[in-house]
């Protein structure tokens, strides 16, 4: 234990003294950036500069200027005027793969992944991963291939990726049981999987289960997850994940049940088997967070407002967060 507390401190300095550093020459970036009024978001993301990606269950992505907060509608919504909130997805996690400046997006219900050209918006490729119904949630890049998460069942696709990034042939979908030491217990692997993050040499992921709240070490090759244990243990609805210096980012809405989001804060010792929680974020201008994106030593969060029936006038906004302010709860 000692030992955790020792990393999770170190870490923790760390990142404080480089956000604070990089928080005093960002004074420009204001803390509120507007998103795409009417679109209930999911999928967040930062590509290249100051650009980042907004995606909404009707399937539109909204491009914004973080700085400026201008922005556009890059991909038109799906079909507006047939659109439930109750019955339709078309669109959750995305990342940007800096190589080729290629959007990936999670399709959710339909069991699909969408490739974009992050600057038209053009699509380039649209991968059948799983059938139609199979709930393709969230994604990371590495330099070998793109993987997908499934909130449905415990699996994991594989879309390889050359060198350069280029992008394979429709049969390159690779599906990958995720298992378990112990297939008799129930947290021996995710089964509602949700976010996902990779570590920098790609050789292993980190996904967490959004009902469990449990977060896995998972070997990208063959699917085999370790449940990582965490002391304090997470809490609450795990949704996005974003590792940043050390530290796991994870983006709980509603906290742990009292109403406030959270982001809980988790430092991995160097096995990344076990984890020490070391406190909480809670900002007055998250709602509902999903998805997260660093930007330098910036996180940023988008808001999809689960308490707020979505209406067409219904504003939403992404919100730079504080990673200094951690907390105990």
């Amino acid at each position: 234990m000692n030992g955790k507390l020792t990393f999770a401190t170190i870490a923790l300095t760390v990142c404080t003294l480089s956000a604070q550093a990089v928080h005093a020459g960002d004074k420009a970036f204001p803390k509120i950036v507007p998103a795409l009024t009417g679109a209930p978001p999911e999928g967040f993301t930062i590509g290249r500069g100051t650009t980042a990606y907004n995606s909404s269950v009707d399937g539109s992505i909204y491009k914004v200027d973080l700085r400026s907060g201008e922005g556009e509608v890059l991909v038109a919504a799906t079909d507006p005027e047939n659109f439930n909130i109750f019955t339709d997805c078309y669109k959750l996690g995305m990342r940007v793969d800096p190589r080729s400046n290629y959007l990936f997006v999670a399709g959710c219900l339909i069991g699909n992944a969408l490739v974009y050209d992050a600057e038209t918006g053009e699509e380039l490729r649209n991968y059948t991963l799983a059938p139609f119904g199979t709930v393709i949630n969230d994604l990371a890049i590495t330099r070998e291939a793109v993987y997908f998460t499934d909130f449905t069942g415990p699996f994991l696709y594989r879309l390889p990726l050359s060198r350069n990034g280029r992008l394979p042939d429709d049969n390159a979908i690779l599906p990958i049981p995720l298992i378990g030491d112990n297939d008799d217990d129930p947290l021996a692997s995710p089964a509602t999987a949700n976010g996902i993050v990779a570590t920098p040499n790609g050789d292993a992921l980190i996904i967490g289960d959004s009902t469990t709240a449990q977060i896995y070490r998972v070997d990208p090759l063959t699917g085999h997850s370790d449940r990582i244990i965490v002391e304090p243990p997470l809490v609450g609805f795990i949704d996005g994940i974003v590792a940043h210096k050390g530290l796991l980012y994870i983006l709980t809405p509603f906290g742990d049940g009292s109403g406030s989001d959270w982001i809980q804060v988790v430092a991995l010792d160097k096995d990344m088997f076990t984890g020490t929680r070391v406190g909480v974020i809670i900002d007055p201008d998250m709602d509902g967070v999903a998805s997260g994106a660093m930007h330098g030593n910036s996180l940023y969060v988008n808001n999809a407002r689960y308490s707020t029936f979505p209406g067409p006038d219904t504003e939403y906004w992404l919100t730079r967060v504080n990673i200094t302010g951690v907390q105990q709860p």
